[in-house]
């Protein structure tokens, strides 16, 4: 039979009639060469179509032909838009094409068309999912033929019986699937210099309405397709105003200035993407919604960074707890669209070889840990509207069997907008096409992985994970279990005390029960990662045990008599009341290693308040060092009884002050350094401190320079930067000064959550002086992560030196150099969970720990113990002096010997143990904490925080030496 794709093939090789799509130009350089080639492919590839049926809108085929910059970047099924009498195109609305060189579509203008096109179309529904951090709706359109728009509540439920194995029966679940879609989500501009994904979907929702092509007819009469064309709409409004203002126009990428501002939304930059376990964006959220309501097969996100388009499927190693079938279809799908782009002559086009499929913290993860298929494409974006020669990093221009067809040579080609919006387009179509032809396997997939779940958790052991309620701080227990609930994970609570192989559990202890859909994601949440040593190079973190992130206890259970514990069902996440017993005058607060200490000290800031710094006993009861003592005051008792409440904190009163030595600990003014070179991951610090209602003074690069810091904080916070020392001093280069991120009547959407009229060069050696002043004036200066760099390296403290490391930067998307003094280093911890000991374990950091625990770490560079003073020259007497471990407050290691390792993985950790974790170094009147892992790290290792939390609540002890 002669297979549609050979008819389009042989249509664009000139072959046959293209029927009423005429190109101007052939879009195959060696025409007999792919003839050959197509004949090999598989009949089931795709194509689909001359234009016929369809007539193409006036004009729509020259615009897109002057707007792709070659040929062979164009395939048939985008040449054209098909004209609608009474359905609006892009291209009316608009006044242009998308992918129009020069020009970027905001999320108002959008929104505008979505509900355009949903108000002219019988085919399209448009949905609110969400509403951005700064205002904006996030909404997503609904596409499926007429029927299937009728008839949308009866396939959302139909998807929803088929997540849950325990009430859809096999025999139920064919029943559904013979008449229920599946049904296919596509996220679009999650990163914001990542233009083109929105114009290509605003595209494809037209298309998929409009044309009565029978690929197209197949994909609306066999799916529901949702389109999200702009996830993160803080960023996108930013990012486009950002074009106007700093980009358009030009096009020699060489003399480009900055491409994206300093601000997407209003907490994350690219870690916007790395929020699938936390759901702590609005985006996420968003996003997480429409997976509860929907129950997509497959969840789409759409990014730009390598040539020309990947299709996502990692190296490996692969995360066991993913049920096979989801790796095969991911599998088949990418293989399906290499193979039909490639057999329409568009170079470029591959799969496998990019990142590992280990960690799925991404948001398309939150398909891959419920069941579904987390998918993605890379295509070659350019970080602005106007077409540019790439130079593309990496060398993927080699043939290779996950690359039949590479892309061309850097530097010999131009790449469009437009380009962009021709692969994205295709290869969407090619997707949904193999979708609709595989619609009843793919939901029978869908069904038979949470029946898999499900069973594994009646058969296999572990049958359930327990979590006692009392491990010194409730909160912290409550906030792990309501993550899991957050997930869609089932937790329940012991009515009575419970007895099974493992011991036994007193009331109140959560349950997670494992015979539920979701068992495997609870299994990757709560017990530890192993990351092979023999694998290759991970693509982010290898660890995530949310036990080990809140350093709380998650017992596994092999004892199936677990189901028939008297249990009660959660249906909200818990918190601790907390509690005030006696009535004074003098009140403690026992230190069982509380996170919200810190949000307790700003709640209660009126107050005075004394820390213990040692063990002591009061009425009976043991308190050890960290313990809170206030003193008789008025309205105490009042103040006590809210932040109890709200904190689940419990304080119990005392006739008189015990007798032990103890710190005044008043509030210190706390202020918040955020370069406006990298901004991300201090969003996170950001994050922490503002949901604890922590009140902290924003510092800008040029508040820095100002000087006088001493005169206004007491404490400077400095988080990690994904800088190397020079650029977290110089910042963003002064050649593309000035440059202003404010709000103006052409940029309403800048200036926030900060404000310059000049964003460039960094704080500067003038900068350095002024913190240097700030901290020899008696400031505490902390600083975490890379920001150790600084104060390390920047000569603000001596004797410390750099061992080995670097910046913890991906490889990914070019980022191979920048990465290498990191990654090449003999000690690597990409994102694992690490043993660290308490060298001075009565430094107020220690406060609430055990000598020995774990804290989270990345691939941070590795410190030196402080010596006495370092080489000066290269003479006898000019060496190193002896070793001064005075300094160091914790060190990486188990001292008693335990292995290195909770959760994750590590390399090189004889290089590693022994080693500074924490520095308490004095300079001048005051000191510099320096943490060599960063306890904020994207709000997950809650466990940490509290030794940062330390350092700011006894910030004038530490300044007094104590």
């Amino acid at each position: 039979m002669f297979n549609k794709l050979y008819c389009a093939a042989f249509e664009q090789a000139g072959v046959v009639s293209r029927g009423t799509l005429m190109l101007d130009k052939p879009l195959l350089l060696d025409k007999p060469l792919l003839l050959l080639g197509l004949l090999a492919l598989a009949p089931r590839v795709l194509c689909a179509q001359s234009s016929a049926p369809d007539t193409p809108e006036p004009g729509s085929v020259e615009e897109i032909a002057r707007a792709t910059t070659e040929a062979r970047f164009l395939s048939p099924w985008v040449a054209y838009l098909p004209a609608s009498a009474s359905v609006v195109s892009p291209r009316t609305f608009l006044h242009r094409i998308p992918g129009a060189p020069g020009e970027l579509v905001n999320s108002s203008t959008a929104y505008g068309y979505c509900r355009a096109l949903a108000g002219s179309s019988a085919r399209v529904r448009l949905f609110t999912i969400g509403r951005s951090e700064e205002g904006r709706d996030i909404v997503m359109l609904a596409i499926a033929d007429e029927k299937g728009i009728q008839e949308l509540e009866r396939l959302r439920a139909a998807t929803a019986a088929l997540a849950d194995p325990r009430t859809t029966d096999a025999a139920a679940a064919e029943r559904i699937v013979a008449s229920a879609r599946p049904i296919y989500y596509f996220n679009a501009a999650l990163h914001s210099d990542e233009t083109g994904s929105t114009e290509s979907v605003l595209e494809l929702a037209y298309r998929l309405a409009v044309s009565e092509q029978p690929m197209i007819r197949r994909i609306r009469e066999n799916l529901v397709v949702l389109i999200n064309p702009v996830s993160n709409p803080d960023g996108r409004d930013k990012q486009v105003e950002w074009f106007y203002r700093f980009l358009k126009g030009r096009t020699d990428l060489a003399s480009l200035p900055r491409q994206a501002p300093p601000y997407w939304s209003k907490y994350a930059f690219v870690d916007i993407n790395r929020d699938a376990h936390q759901q702590v964006h609005e985006t996420t959220k968003a996003v997480f919604r429409m997976f509860r309501e929907w129950h997509p097969q497959v969840v789409h996100d759409l990014h730009e960074s390598v040539a020309l388009l990947l299709t996502w499927n990692g190296t490996g190693p692969i995360n066991r707890y993913v049920d096979p079938l989801t790796y095969a279809e991911r599998l088949e799908l990418s293989f399906h669209e290499v193979q039909a782009l490639t057999g329409l002559g568009m170079p470029g086009v591959w799969t496998w070889n990019f990142g590992d499929d280990f960690a799925h913290l991404y948001l398309d993860a939150i398909a891959t840990n419920h069941n579904s298929d987390g998918r993605g494409y890379e295509t070659f974006g350019n970080g602005t509207a106007e077409t540019l020669i790439p130079e593309q990093p990496g060398e993927e221009s080699t043939v290779e069997w996950y690359r039949p067809l590479p892309p061309p040579p850097q530097k010999t080609f131009s790449w469009s907008a437009r380009d962009n919006v021709n692969y994205n387009e295709t290869a969407m179509l090619a997707a949904l096409d193999e979708s609709a032809q595989q619609s009843k396997s793919l939901l029978r997939n869908f069904y038979l992985k949470a029946l898999h779940s499900w069973r594994k958790g009646l058969e296999q052991a572990p049958h359930a994970f327990l979590i006692p309620d009392g491990q010194g701080d409730p909160t912290r227990v409550a906030q792990l279990v309501a993550r899991l609930l957050a997930q869609g994970i089932e937790v329940q609570r012991a009515a009575a005390d419970l007895t099974l192989r493992e011991g036994t559990f007193p009331a109140g202890t959560y349950v997670v029960r494992l015979d539920q859909p979701y068992r495997n994601y609870a299994v990757d949440l709560l017990a530890p990662q192993d990351y092979p040593r023999d694998a290759g190079e991970p693509y982010d973190d290898v660890s995530w045990e949310l036990p080990a992130h809140y350093h709380l206890a998650a017992i596994p259970t092999a004892d199936p008599r677990v189901r028939a514990a008297k249990l009660a069902p959660l249906s909200a996440a818990p918190h601790p009341q907390g509690a005030v017993s006696g009535g004074g005058p003098v009140y403690l607060l026992k230190d069982s290693g509380q996170e919200g200490l810190l949000e307790a000290r700003y709640q209660l800031a009126r107050f005075r308040i004394s820390i213990a710094e040692r063990a002591f006993t009061a009425n009976g009861a043991e308190y050890p060092p960290g313990s809170w003592i206030l003193a008789p005051q008025a309205g105490l008792a009042a103040a006590l009884h809210e932040a109890a409440a709200k904190l689940g904190l419990e304080f119990t009163s005392s006739a008189s002050v015990p007798e032990v030595a103890s710190h005044a600990a008043p509030v210190p003014r706390l202020g918040l350094w955020v370069p406006w070179a990298d901004t991300d991951t201090i969003g996170w610090a950001r994050y922490s401190l503002d949901q604890r209602h922590i009140p902290y003074v924003y510092v800008r690069d040029e508040d820095i320079r100002a000087g006088k810091l001493r005169d206004r904080y007491d404490v400077v916070l400095y988080g990690h930067v994904d800088l190397e020392l020079a650029e977290q001093i110089q910042g963003i280069p002064r050649a593309w000064g000035p440059m202003p991120f404010k709000k103006t009547s052409s940029t309403p959407s800048l200036g926030t959550p900060a404000e310059s009229d000049d964003i460039t060069g960094g704080i500067g050696w003038s900068g350095l002086a002024e913190l240097q002043r700030f901290v020899d004036a008696g400031g505490l200066l902390i600083t975490l992560g890379s920001g150790s760099m600084l104060p390390l390296e920047g000569g603000m403290v001596r004797g410390v030196r750099r061992e080995s490391g670097g910046v913890p930067r991906s490889t990914q998307g070019g980022g191979g150099a920048a990465a290498a003094a990191s990654q090449s280093a003999a000690t690597r911890t990409p994102g694992a969970h690490l043993r660290v000991s308490f060298a001075r374990p009565d430094h107020p950091i220690a406060y609430g720990y055990s000598a020995r625990t774990h804290v989270f770490r990345q691939n941070f560079t590795v410190y030196s113990i402080p010596r006495r003073w370092l080489r000066m020259a290269y003479c006898t007497t000019c060496l190193d002096g002896p070793l001064d471990p005075s300094g160091v407050v914790l060190e990486w290691g188990d001292r008693v010997g335990a292995p290195l390792v909770v959760s994750g993985q590590a390399w090189g950790a004889e290089g590693l143990i022994g080693h500074p974790a924490i520095l308490d170094l004095r300079s001048g009147a005051g000191h510099v904490i320096a943490f060599n892992f960063n306890p904020l790290h994207r709000d997950l290792n809650r466990g940490d925080q509290r030794m940062l939390w330390n350092a700011i609540i006894n910030w004038r002890a530490i300044l007094a030496g104590r």
